[in-house]
């Protein structure tokens, strides 16, 4: 019996708990039933991967020698702390909700195996192209309502004991909100000493840091909004255009978040490579697009609320790194880095609402 379709779906809703680590023959057997060490061989490539905890990604091809047949299955293994499974792996184990997505493909994934040490996640690979984000954003814009519209369905009809599961994936919980990217205020010593050496910059601390109650109303405000499953991670090396449409993959940074956060993820990936005319005018595009395709259930007005606060929160964590400034400083590009300043600071004002 050769690797086929057929295989793979067969295997794609396995899970397992394991109390040792195994081999990956072992592992392989225990997702595709028709994998036999003696009658397949198996090639491993390593794979980039910069996210937190990540031990390794790697690529398997794994040829029938009888047929040839082939099939690539990506491995990544993700080791816990005070053994709680990853955000990732307990995203795939709630997979079932993105079935029969049609504006982003997601590859299909063969399992997850928990061991007290790690989460191993086996998912098909995915080949393609990585797109121009700032060139997608009338994709982007019904993809992320999709995921939005299927999850906050999922989780309102979700039974009464698995509160406690979601409660702990929340974006709000404080062991998510500690890190330095939910943190602005930690990097405001990197402007400051740009401010040393540039006047333009002498002020920006001080009205930045007065931002700072600002973001922390409208966190209060979107706590209370409507959930949803979030990606979080809108960057281009997570998207693939391929035959099938555009895949998405990568779900590290998964949160359960609020309607309007990716799309707040989406806008701040974009403002990152982009000239201020040329945001404008994504932003612009993905906006009118969004409220077009955004489902009526949800409280439209909050939605954009929820997208320029995570926008906000992403950007400025973003543009005080000292990494960001002292590559701006390198490209003699502080005159655009000031403006990128001067549009954080009017957002909460020209937003509107």
């Amino acid at each position: 019996m050769g690797i086929d379709s057929n295989t793979t779906i067969f295997a794609s809703n396995r899970n397992a708990f394991w109390l040792s680590r195994s081999t990956l023959e072992k592992r392989l057997s225990f997702f595709l039933p028709a994998y036999r060490a003696d009658g397949f061989s198996i090639v491993t490539t390593g794979l980039a991967s910069n996210a937190s905890f990540v031990n390794y990604v790697r690529h398997h091809r794994i040829t029938d020698l009888r047929t040839g047949a082939t099939v690539d299955v990506i491995e990544k293994s993700i080791r816990k702390i005070l053994f709680i499974p990853s955000l990732e792996s307990r995203f795939y184990r709630e997979r079932n909700v993105l079935w029969g997505s049609v504006h982003f493909k997601h590859p299909i994934c063969l399992g997850v195996i928990e061991t007290p040490w790690e989460s191993l996640i086996f998912t098909s690979y995915v080949q393609g192209r990585p797109p121009r984000l700032a060139s997608i954003a009338k994709i982007m814009a019904p993809g992320i309502a999709e995921i939005e519209n299927l999850s906050s369905r999922y989780l309102g009809f979700s039974a009464w004991w698995q509160a406690p599961k979601f409660w702990t994936m929340d974006f709000f919980r404080p062991w998510y909100l500690v890190r330095p990217r939910f943190n602005f205020e930690r990097y405001l010593h990197s402007l400051v000493k740009l401010a040393r050496d540039d006047n333009r910059f002498a002020d920006l601390p001080r009205r930045l840091l007065a931002l700072r109650p600002i973001v922390r109303r409208e966190a209060n405000r979107a706590k209370n909004s409507q959930r949803c499953f979030c990606h979080m991670d809108y960057l281009r090396k997570n998207f693939f255009q391929s035959p099938q449409g555009l895949q998405m993959i990568d779900w590290s940074e998964f949160k359960i978040g609020r309607v309007g956060f990716d799309g707040g993820s989406y806008v701040s990936a974009v403002f990152r490579r982009s000239d201020m005319e040329r945001f404008i005018s994504v932003r612009a595009e993905f906006l009118a697009t969004y409220v077009e395709v955004l489902d009526p259930r949800f409280d439209q007005q909050q939605a954009l609320r929820n997208l320029d606060y995570l926008f906000l929160q992403n950007s400025l964590w973003y543009f005080l790194r000292p990494t960001t400034i002292a590559d701006y400083k390198r490209r003699g590009k502080l005159d655009l880095l000031l403006e990128k300043y001067e549009y954080l600071l009017a957002l909460p004002l020209i937003s509107g609402r």
